[in-house]
């Protein structure tokens, strides 16, 4: 038991390091760029803003509150300061079109392998029967108006043109265990193949096997559960709201649990004759209901739908406060859009709004990436440590550690401790009224484009 112990703490222990030169790294990027910028062939100049420094603003920049490129310019002359170089302007000109420059797939590629670096720092006990459970869910994002973004990305219909703002759907990824940000993706918010459920079959090839994904209602159906077996994944779902379940029918594995057999569907209009007849006639799905009687939940009855058929290992009570966990994801998108200011993007044409959003999850996985560190080193679940605060200390840490003074190690043992005082506080049953106290300003909506509004203000001026 002692031999067990101990090598248990010695595989945390180089977990932890692990994670502190991931984290020192990308406080200013090099090596891992450098060698992505390889990987995809794509050659660069040693001049002021390589995809190196480049990179390492852009993250910053979306850490930051401010989010502006004047404040990453700013940064960037600071740390030349300290190490000795000279300054470079502080127009910001050079830096965007260094940002320009910079391909899409550097950013995809830097997002899959710093989820990766959390994902390996996974302890056994975060698991679930020691299989990895991705959090999965869909929301929206707002960008620059612009005629770029509109094009790609167009507003709703029912808004006026010059009125809206260009709209995209987004389909994250989320693990569990970790709260990194595993993959995502992006499309139009309506037309043909932009729902959610469309944007994660994008997406399904790019799971590793024996993943579990956990899901709300609007991923129960056949096509996705179908597809998650064909690719030897598990889901855990909902059942969906226009599925009529019978408990007197399937195989009975106890009190209102149920195995029964989904047939497959006619063929969509979206899909091809090849695709249907790739997927199989029928699949088996297991109904499992329990009941919620905790106060200020909405839903007293919960029906889920999942392929985890085995009663024996995947006990219902297991499930049901696995499912509970999948609010988590709701969490994880409010830490992006409201402490990360995500909800909406500034950039100007489609490539840099992917690219920003890339850039968020960077950013999102690097904070994370600090928590878990917090977690190992104390042996805590990352789970109870605060997004906001460890980000809050994370940016005011960074300076210092960026400028590699001689009590680094210290400093990085303080940052650690001050994520782990930062806990989520504890607020169980608790019930708040969905209203708001502060009331709106009162300014009219703008109801026709402003550059014809803004004209007609001058003349009456």
């Amino acid at each position: 038991m002692s031999d067990q112990s101990n090598a248990s703490a010695a595989e945390v222990q180089s977990k932890l390091q692990h994670l502190n030169f991931l984290l020192l790294d990308m406080l200013l990027p090099a090596d891992k760029v450098a060698a992505i910028c390889r990987e995809i062939d794509f050659a660069f100049r040693d001049r002021v803003y390589t995809p190196m420094v480049t990179v390492w603003m852009f993250i910053t920049q979306v850490l930051s509150a401010d989010h502006s490129c004047q404040q990453a310019v700013a940064r960037l002359n600071g740390w030349r300061a300290a190490q000795g170089l000279s300054r470079c302007s502080s127009e910001t000109t050079s830096y965007c079109k260094a940002r320009k420059r910079l391909p899409e797939a550097l950013f995809e590629r830097l997002l899959a392998w710093i989820a990766l670096q959390c994902n390996e720092a996974t302890v056994d006990k975060w698991l679930f029967h020691g299989r990895e459970v991705d959090l999965v869910d869909g929301t929206t994002v707002t960008m620059a108006d612009t005629r770029a973004n509109q094009k790609a990305y167009p507003q709703q219909k029912s808004q006026k043109p010059g009125c809206g703002w260009p709209l995209a759907r987004v389909v994250q990824v989320f693990s569990l265990a970790t709260g990194a940000a595993t993959m995502v993706a992006i499309g139009a918010y309506a037309g043909k193949e932009t729902g959610e459920t469309s944007l994660l079959r994008t997406l399904l090839p790019r799971f590793s096997p024996g993943k579990i994904i956990l899901a709300d209602r609007y991923y129960a159906s056949f096509w996705l559960l179908a597809q998650g077996e064909m690719h030897n994944i598990d889901l855990v779902t909902r059942a969906h709201h226009l599925r009529r379940v019978d408990f007197r029918k399937g195989l009975r594995q106890g009190h209102y649990d149920q195995i029964v057999a989904y047939a497959k569907p006619t063929r969509p209009k979206w899909m091809t004759r090849r695709e249907y007849a790739c997927y199989p006639s029928s699949i088996l799905v297991r109904h499992l209901r329990y009941r919620v009687t905790q106060k200020g939940f909405r839903t007293r009855k919960i029906t889920l739908a999942t392929t985890l058929l085995n009663a024996d290992i995947y006990r219902g009570e297991e499930l049901a406060d696995l499912y509970r966990r999948r609010w988590w994801a709701e969490l994880h998108l409010r830490s992006l859009k409201s402490q990360m200011q995500m909800d909406h993007l500034r950039c100007k044409t489609p490539a840099m709004v992917r690219k920003e959003l890339h850039c968020h999850l960077i950013g999102y996985n690097l904070v994370r990436a600090a928590m878990l560190a917090s977690a190992l080193k104390f042996a805590r679940c990352p789970s109870l440590q605060s997004f906001t605060g460890a980000m809050q200390a994370l940016e005011e840490f960074a300076a210092t550690l960026r400028l590699g003074s001689g009590r680094r190690s210290m400093q990085w043992d303080n940052l650690l401790t001050t994520i782990h005082e930062l806990k989520v506080g504890n607020r169980p049953n608790r019930k708040e009224p969905r209203q708001i106290k502060r009331r709106p300003k009162s300014y009219k909506l703008l109801q026709t484009p402003r550059n014809p509004n803004r004209n007609a203000y001058t003349t009456a001026a």
